[in-house]
């Protein structure tokens, strides 16, 4: 097992690297936020709802999947096979981007949703394989232990040349538009990519040069299925709330429910970093049959991440309308009742550990997508019942109730399964 320090000087790492993240993406929240206005900061965020749900049939579970197997791949030296796995991983988001985006432009030509929307979309579509290639090459780094790497180009690179463009906006006295807007995110994202190119190319086991690939494509696919339906879950739960508000209210009330999840992003930044570092490790001691040190890593993993984020939590609970004040401005206010039921939700979240990691990387991921299933469909459910009648507060409750009854679910899973405990105690 790896020594407690260099776990968390790892974490620290992470951590760092996604606090830098998080600080530049509220930076450039705050920006859109007041250059925007509440309206078309809405549209903007409605779209990019859209498009995160699109993605989900072009990225599917590759990054789960990819991590896992490159992880067991490289621990018993099948490097036929791996060289396999990442070919025929790049084959799969070119073929169903493909798909995905023409299906689109067919029912944009069809006039079925709305012009101001649709014309977003027109451009905001590049931005599927855009972006699924950039979640599969930071798998990729991140399977092979590099994952500070793998967070670089898209957490640290994206984020700041759009600070950058926006600022030269400011300066040139460029008015912000929604469309101009989805096109500096697929500048920045193209970028974002050629970087990650280049890391992959310079970080990959060498061992694969000489060899020739080998394709499980059955293993591969049965395996992804449900790693696939387990990302659409958890990226309807994610985005749900703002298409149903979207739908059902005005575009100020997505606007009022993203500058509260700028917030909650701060909260989950140990939990994040702390997921990154330790997937591959968790595949490869539980498949050494190293159940003790599993535990071991599992235990210190959660009091780090509590550690991190739950203090952050209290002082946006207690204090998060002056910061919404200060930094987004008056009209945002209405985000603070929001961001305090969010809170609550994810310290709950944090206390109870990497739940679904652990069901994912010791191959229990069926269970968790039962999991899944169940709490989508709650959530689904008191979205239809509270949006209507309370819109963003009841969007924010029906997230935070759902997450709460998922973990509670799939802690209790982890341990009938592989005895191993995930939660804070």
């Amino acid at each position: 097992m790896e020594q407690s320090p260099a776990i968390l000087n790892k974490f620290l790492g992470t951590a760092g690297l996604q606090v830098a993240s998080k600080a530049l993406s509220v930076v450039a929240g705050v920006i859109l936020a007041r250059y925007l206005g509440p309206e078309q900061y809405g549209l903007y965020t409605y779209v990019l709802s859209i498009i995160a749900i699109l993605t989900i049939p072009v990225i599917a579970g590759l990054p789960q999947l990819l991590i896992r197997e490159i992880a067991q791949a490289e621990l018993a030296h099948e490097w036929h096979e791996l060289k396999g796995l990442l070919r025929w991983s790049t084959a799969f988001i070119i073929i169903t981007s493909a798909i995905v985006m023409l299906t689109t432009m067919v029912i944009l030509q069809l006039g079925f949703i709305t012009s101001q929307t649709a014309s977003l979309l027109w451009f905001a579509l590049f931005l599927i394989p855009i972006k699924s290639f950039s979640s599969k090459q930071g798998a990729i780094l991140n399977g092979f232990r590099k994952p500070i790497l793998g967070l670089f180009p898209e957490f640290i690179l994206m984020p700041l040349l759009a600070i950058l463009i926006y600022l030269y906006f400011i300066v040139s006295k460029t008015v912000f538009t929604s469309l101009l807007l989805i096109k500096v995110q697929i500048v920045t994202s193209a970028l974002t990519l050629l970087l990650g190119m280049g890391l992959i190319f310079k970080e990959r086991a060498k061992n694969l040069e000489q060899v020739n690939p080998i394709y499980r494509l059955r293993k591969w696919h049965i395996a992804l299925l449900p790693f696939t339906l387990m990302v659409f879950i958890s990226t309807m739960n994610a985005q749900l709330a703002h298409v149903f508000l979207g739908y059902f209210d005005e575009k100020e009330s997505v606007a009022a429910f993203k500058v509260a999840l700028q917030g909650v992003t701060l909260v989950t930044l140990g939990f994040a970093a702390v997921n990154n570092i330790i997937g591959p490790r968790v595949a490869r001691l539980y498949k050494s049959g190293d159940i003790p040190s599993t535990q071991a890593l599992l235990t210190k993993s959660v009091k780090l991440s509590a550690c991190f984020s739950i203090p952050i939590a209290i002082v946006l609970i207690f204090f998060g309308d002056w910061f919404i004040g200060l930094l987004f401005g008056e009209q945002y206010l209405a985000s603070y009742p929001i961001l305090i039921i969010l809170c609550i939700g994810q310290i709950i979240n944090i206390c109870f550990g990497s739940v679904s990691l652990v069901l994912n990387m010791t191959g229990n991921e069926k269970r968790s997508l039962k999991a899944l299933c169940i709490t989508l469909c709650i959530n689904i459910f008191l979205l239809f019942i509270l949006v209507p009648s309370y819109k963003a507060i009841g969007a924010a409750l029906s997230v935070s109730v759902s997450l709460v009854l998922w973990n509670v679910w799939m802690s209790a899973d982890v341990y009938s399964i592989t005895k191993l405990k995930t939660w804070l105690c």
